[in-house]
């Protein structure tokens, strides 16, 4: 989703000559939360749902992308889907998938680990608070799949990497595919502390944090275009996911109308000074091995243990 407070959530240093009172609280806050012993994050947080609201009637956009210029291109108001479709973007197929949405949030608790101090506890309440701040946690998974499932999965692969950090034979494959399981958290050592807390609230993580919704389309910048060029970018590595809440019959699509509710995010884009949005995304999309990595079927369905070939020399 589309967030204005991007530093907080990449940079790791603080620079309290330009920020203000507020700024400074949210952001020790975060980092109090970063520092907390497995103990103390028990003692302090516990988990909340975030599920879909009935305000929350628009298809959502979660991106991954490594310049925000490939989201002015695709929704940029003043040029015709037609155009896009044959300058900017294709859908990877298939389109109009299910998935489940399994949304969390952190909450501090009514009486916090007597080993904070008070002024940690009022950081750490500034952050969760900060309305944007990253304290949600989304898991996109196919229906055939259960949270239980997805922590089964982390708890045996240890961590995942960030799809900005995959390797680029394997980000190209997977580009023409869709995942298993997509996860959208703010930073790893943040998706570090909801996998303690999930582990920890397994057996009360009900159905009340989960709701259907549907992939429109997962939109990828094309690999080669006469008409358009964006600097500095990796065509496969600029990529968006449209999902639309499944509330009653309602359907939607992938279109000029749709795009077009966006605009604000062309509106918003420094030309100047691009920025990137590539490190908020894990995909999964074999869960026997680590996401940073592909397997490759034989005829008799094992898994070869030759390494990957590059995408150039697969056929």
């Amino acid at each position: 989703m589309f967030s204005k407070l991007r530093y907080l959530l990449i940079n790791r240093k603080l620079d309290t000559s330009k920020m203000n009172d507020n700024l400074v609280a949210e952001t020790k806050g975060y980092h109090a939360i970063l520092n907390l012993t497995y103990e103390d994050l028990i003692g302090t947080l516990c988990l909340e749902s975030a599920n879909i609201k009935e305000s929350e009637l628009a298809a959502n956009i979660y991106q991954c992308h490594q310049s925000d210029r490939f989201i002015a291109a695709l929704l940029d108001p003043r040029t015709s889907f037609e155009y896009k479709k044959n300058a900017i973007f294709q859908i990877v197929e298939p389109k109009n998938v299910e998935y489940i949405r399994f949304a969390v949030k952190l909450k501090l608790k009514s009486h916090p680990t007597k080993a904070l101090n008070k002024e940690d506890i009022k950081n750490i309440k500034a952050f969760l608070d900060w309305y944007g701040a990253g304290n949600y946690l989304y898991i996109f998974m196919r229906p055939d799949l259960s949270i239980a499932n997805v922590l089964t999965y982390l708890n045996q692969v240890g961590s995942l990497k960030p799809d900005k950090y995959i390797d680029d034979n394997v980000c190209k494959l997977n580009s023409e595919r869709l995942p298993r399981i997509l996860i959208m958290a703010r930073s790893p050592e943040l998706l570090k502390c909801f996998h303690k807390l999930l582990n920890f609230y397994s057996n009360s993580l009900d159905s009340s944090y989960c709701s259907r919704h549907k992939l429109l389309g997962e939109v990828i910048q094309k690999q080669s275009s006469n008409y358009v060029s964006i600097e500095g970018t990796i065509p496969h590595r600029n990529c968006v996911y449209f999902f639309l809440p499944q509330k009653g019959n309602r359907e939607a699509c992938i279109n000029d109308e749709l795009l077009k509710s966006y605009s604000y995010a062309f509106e918003s884009v420094n030309f100047e000074n691009p920025s990137s949005y590539d490190g908020l995304t894990y995909s999964i999309y074999d869960m026997e091995c680590v996401n940073d990595q592909v397997n490759i079927r034989s005829s008799d369905d094992l898994y070869e243990k030759e390494p990957l070939p590059k995408y150039s020399d697969i056929e």
